[in-house]
């Protein structure tokens, strides 16, 4: 039997009642299915859990009693507080943390609570411990004790859907700094030293770990202004071939690339297993958050551009700026070529756009082409060159003795 429209009407209003307000605060989301689809894997926890996404996954158990002794050694540092004041400490921000998170999640007070408290003294006393000159190389500690799990450890705390709002971290880090631990680094500074950025103070704060570390990653020069122009770029090969030198690029930011007369900077880039994670789950969140500046996506992008086929990439081994740490050159072209899949740029101005018209138009030059191919024909080799003076000595006596000759005559 059909429900009466009564009913319905009362059905539909108490989901609309039910709904789960939208907040200005929201920074940590959920992986959409069509980049999910490119690289599952990319976004995935292989060890860890942070934040309620993938709370309680079986998958992750093991190292649950683990974070746990991280806990009791966070209160054991600070002597002063008891588990109390921090199950309150976190309680009374708790609406604030769930506000950050783009769903509604079921999980009761008490249990949202406990997450929050276990998954950031664990991030605090994982930083401390990493930057501190304990020994931890012994059979005391599970993460540290194993460098591959180090490793997978701090994979997992760079992934969109794996983190506690920063604010919370840092606040939870400076109730127990208070009394206790004066003479350590603010959190800030703490976390540059974990990520191996330069220390500085982060204004404003980021929203989360994976913000922090786009922050650090900001070009130091501006986008530039609107219209916003499909980019376009000649692959790195073609730039060779058509005389552009490129060299490794002493710069602040892995973004600062630049094209100055004839000479194309890019800084060093490292490619190791869990680069490709990194970027993709910087790109997503650029995608969700930074809509209207998306510098990394921007960077992968023209990363994608240049980079067209295994030739480019041993171009850019060969002069210093690329580090292949994964295999052959075609699994770094391959990669490349897939990390902007499933991304939409929809942006007033792509923050390389004039590096790429710069490019191209020193490609389209005559001179530039002619020279370049001069260069790469007859002065490659230093014997190509010692061949090229002989000739041009050589033509230069015939010269001189067919102008003698004729001297000689004319006299004669």
């Amino acid at each position: 039997m059909e429900p009466s429209s009564d009913k319905l009407s009362d059905s539909i209003s108490i989901k609309l009642d039910n709904l789960h307000p939208l907040s200005s605060d929201c920074c940590i989301y959920r992986v959409a299915e069509k980049l999910r689809s490119v690289n599952r894997e990319a976004y995935r926890p292989s060890v860890v859990s942070i934040g309620p996404f993938h709370y309680k996954d079986e998958r992750l158990r093991a190292i649950e009693e683990h974070k746990l002794r991280y806990l009791k050694h966070f209160l054991n540092r600070t002597k002063n507080r008891n588990l109390e004041d921090y199950v309150n400490f976190v309680k009374e921000r708790e609406e604030l943390v769930r506000k950050c998170y783009a769903e509604e999640f079921t999980l009761n007070s008490g249990g949202f609570v406990e997450m929050v408290l276990v998954d950031a003294a664990f991030i605090i006393e994982l930083f401390l411990r990493y930057c501190g000159n304990e020994d931890l190389s012994g059979g005391n500690d599970r993460i540290f004790g194993r460098p591959r799990m180090l490793d997978q450890v701090f994979d997992d705390i760079r992934l969109e859907e794996n983190q506690l709002p920063f604010f919370i971290i840092r606040a939870l880090y400076d109730f127990a700094r208070e009394p206790d631990l004066l003479d350590y680094p603010s959190f800030s500074v703490l976390t540059c030293k974990v990520f191996k950025f330069e220390e500085i103070e982060l204004h404003p704060e980021p929203a989360h770990l994976v913000d922090f570390l786009r922050f650090c990653y900001l070009p130091s020069f501006p986008r530039p202004p609107p219209p916003y122009k499909r980019p376009f770029c000649f692959s790195i090969t073609y730039l060779h071939k058509a005389g552009v030198k490129i060299v490794p690029a002493e710069a602040n930011s892995l973004l600062d690339i630049t094209f100055h007369e004839g000479v194309l900077r890019i800084p060093n880039i490292v490619l190791d297993d869990s680069t490709e994670s990194v970027w993709r789950n910087l790109a997503v969140f650029e995608q969700c958050h930074y809509i209207e500046d998306p510098y990394i996506i921007d960077y992968l992008v023209l990363l994608d551009l240049l980079i067209d086929d295994p030739k480019d990439v041993e171009i850019l081994i060969e002069n210093g700026i690329l580090t292949n740490e994964l295999g052959n050159n075609e699994d770094v072209s391959n990669l490349f070529r897939n990390l902007t899949k499933q991304i939409t740029m929809s942006i007033p101005a792509f923050l390389y756009a004039e590096v790429c018209q710069q490019l191209n138009d020193y490609c389209r030059s005559t001179w530039h082409k002619n020279k370049a191919m001069l260069k790469q024909k007859y002065f490659n080799h230093p014997w190509a060159v010692l061949s090229v003076i002989s000739a041009i000595v050589l033509l230069l006596l015939t010269v001189v003795q067919a102008i003698t000759g004729v001297i000689s005559a004319i006299h004669k």
